[in-house]
């Protein structure tokens, strides 16, 4: 797969994918009308004159996925990300944000919205970064949840100092009561030690396969993951874990993440990888993804330490 800017010649296409990609939305709000069903070609030749339009192209020609964006006073707006529902989960709505993100570089913000009940959506936009702020009403069954990126513009040191907060977040959870740590951080949300558990199984896959291969100039084995199954395990991980344990091994793989950054050669830390499934790699990037991530968690569990003290 290959992601490309999309031709005049391919919008047809893309556009019957589009009408495809949100019949499950539609069948969501049980409302068959929603823009991207009654959009016409006319309408979308006129889009993309003012839009950057992508597309996620097979060997064979195939376009199986596709989003634009377009830039107005420094925000990227990105909008209709589609894959066709026989590739879904597998990645390819991520690289075809990231390569929108990495177009627009220069843009300080980021924004998309989506339903309120597509909740493959929301995880994969907040996996990505993306946070909620703000909801507008479309009828008593629909509801549009936007979400923002703020873009770190700052240098090496400075992120990896961000980085770093979680470290000092987990050594404090270590001297929190077992209890704590098998409460929810937020109503119907998981217990700390499965989000620890997340969060500290990520550091070590993405140290493991992308950090530590960049460092010993190797190539990258990092690949696409399936996000539900993989914090599937991280919970059981979690529950099976004690919480020295855990928070041992949260803190052990930011240092070996922050060490290995931090060892880079300027080039090192700025040059273009390619992961195992053939997608850009860029550790700021990644720094710029995970940080946010970070930060929302550790404002869960420090509003659920407030509410107990």
């Amino acid at each position: 797969m290959r992601i490309t800017a999309a031709e005049r010649t391919d919008l047809q296409q893309i556009l019957q994918l589009q009408y495809q990609a949100y019949e499950s939305e539609a069948h969501i709000y049980q409302d068959d009308q929603i823009p991207p069903l009654t959009q016409t070609l006319a309408d979308f030749i006129e889009e993309s004159q003012s839009h950057t339009v992508l597309k996620a192209v097979l060997e064979d020609g195939m376009i199986i996925g596709s989003a634009r964006a377009r830039e107005g006073n420094g925000t990227c707006y990105i909008g209709k990300v589609i894959v066709h529902p026989d590739y879904q989960n597998r990645g390819i709505g991520t690289a075809l944000i990231r390569e929108l993100e990495r177009l627009f570089a220069h843009c300080a913000r980021f924004e998309l919205f989506t339903g309120h009940r597509s909740e493959r959506n929301l995880y994969l936009y907040q996996k990505l970064g993306y946070s909620i702020y703000r909801t507008e009403p479309v009828h008593e069954r629909l509801n549009l949840v936007f979400l923002e990126k703020l873009m770190y513009q700052d240098g090496r040191d400075e992120l990896l100092a961000a980085f770093q907060d979680w470290i000092a977040f987990a050594v404090q959870l270590k001297e929190r009561e077992e209890a704590y740590w098998n409460q929810p951080v937020a109503p119907g949300k998981w217990p700390l030690r499965a989000v620890v558990s997340h969060i500290m199984l990520w550091d070590k896959y993405f140290y493991e396969h992308a950090i530590d291969k960049i460092y010993r100039q190797e190539p990258l084995t990092l690949r696409h993951t399936d996000y539900d199954e993989f914090n599937r395990k991280a919970q059981l991980y979690g529950e099976q874990t004690s919480i020295a344990s855990l928070a041992e091994q949260a803190i052990f793989y930011r240092e070996k993440i922050i060490a290995a950054i931090r060892s880079l050669t300027d080039e090192s830390y700025n040059k273009e990888y390619i992961d195992a499934d053939g997608h850009p790699f860029f550790v700021a990037q990644y720094l710029k993804d995970f940080i946010p991530h970070d930060q929302h968690h550790i404002a869960q569990m420090e509003e659920k330490h407030g509410e107990q003290r």
